[in-house]
């Protein structure tokens, strides 16, 4: 089996032109050293070293093997340099997966306060649907999956994952609201309130989004709203917040990205208020050690809490004043 360390010794030969000399630098004896050419000269079956000349040169064989050993060494090295720059930069970076309302509602803030508390820390966020996203966490390509979870199960039910019972924390709130454009009195365009024999236009998230898998979950235990024909679907809550600022329907939108339309007047709240649906914003991570700074964090929020985090005591994205205020209204 060939030894690296005999292509090493074959270079330094190669530039030194003195065993003794090339003894020195590699560290080892000069009877060491010819007992390792010796061996890769076995290994190639042909003399490399011409030890009639002084200074000793290399064979024609010596030298057809000094170029590809320079050439594989370098690729070797580099290949360990960028291991090791990998294994590093891992060890200080904290990688997380979450459907993309989060990424856009819950992070910006969330992964500054992160930053401010636990140092010269990389952070990635991959946006995906749910299962993609538990799937992300099972192959190890993540730390955490960070997703929004109903206290019905809908999501859970749907997400066909194997999620439910890993370990995790509540970082956060979320309310979908269903809402309207409003009426020229200010009343919903698009109402739920008038009994199960009527209808009305309903915005619906894509079949994918585990939004809606909260929304249908919803509407399947509520026989007394009114009938929904959904003839627009979205898998991004964007865009189904631009439909219902238009007056195409009534949709289920998350409270943080419309709390400003709902202070301002141009989307109203229809239904009663029990057809809001209260979501937890959860932390999952897998069962074994993570790199150093994920367990930190990990450390932090199950030790100090959220507080650790924002010393101020707001949630990120302002998310818990919005409900409240939402509350008030």
């Amino acid at each position: 089996m060939l030894d690296i360390r005999w292509l090493e010794d074959l270079i330094v030969i190669a530039e030194t032109r003195n065993i003794t000399r090339a003894a020195e630098l590699r560290n080892v004896t000069q009877s060491g050293l010819s007992r390792r050419i010796q061996s890769l000269e076995h290994w190639v079956g042909a003399p490399l070293i011409d030890r009639r000349r002084t200074p000793l040169d290399l064979t024609d064989a010596g030298h057809k093997l000094l170029a590809v050993a320079h050439e594989a060494l370098g690729g070797l090295h580099g290949v360990r340099r960028a291991i090791r720059e990998d294994q590093n930069e891992r060890l200080r970076s904290i990688r997380f997966a979450a459907p993309h309302i989060l990424s856009v509602t819950f992070f910006p803030r969330w992964i500054s306060a992160v930053q401010a508390r636990l140092g010269s820390t990389r952070l990635s966020v991959t946006s995906d649907n749910l299962p993609g996203c538990i799937s992300l966490l099972e192959e190890g390509a993540v730390d955490f999956v960070v997703c929004l979870v109903d206290s019905d199960g809908a999501i859970f039910r749907r997400a066909g994952r194997p999620i439910e019972g890993r370990t995790s924390i509540s970082i956060g709130k979320e309310r979908l609201i269903p809402l309207s454009a409003p009426a020229s009195d200010g009343s919903p365009l698009h109402r739920l309130d008038r009994g199960p024999r009527s209808s009305t236009s309903y915005l619906s998230y894509s079949p994918e989004c585990s939004l809606g898998w909260a929304v249908e979950g919803l509407i399947a235990r509520r026989p007394d709203l009114m009938q929904l024909h959904s003839l627009y679907d979205n898998s991004l809550a964007d865009g189904l917040r631009t439909m219902a600022l238009a007056g195409l329907g009534v949709a289920w939108l998350p409270l943080t990205t419309t709390h400003n339309d709902i202070i301002r007047g141009k989307l109203v709240r229809t239904g009663d208020p029990s057809a809001a649906i209260d979501l937890d914003i959860r932390l999952y991570r897998p069962a074994h050690r993570l790199a150093k700074k994920a367990e930190e964090l990990w450390t932090r929020l199950t030790t100090d809490g959220l507080g650790a985090l924002f010393s101020n005591g707001a949630l990120p994205s302002d998310t818990t004043a919005a409900i409240y205020t939402e509350d008030a209204v």
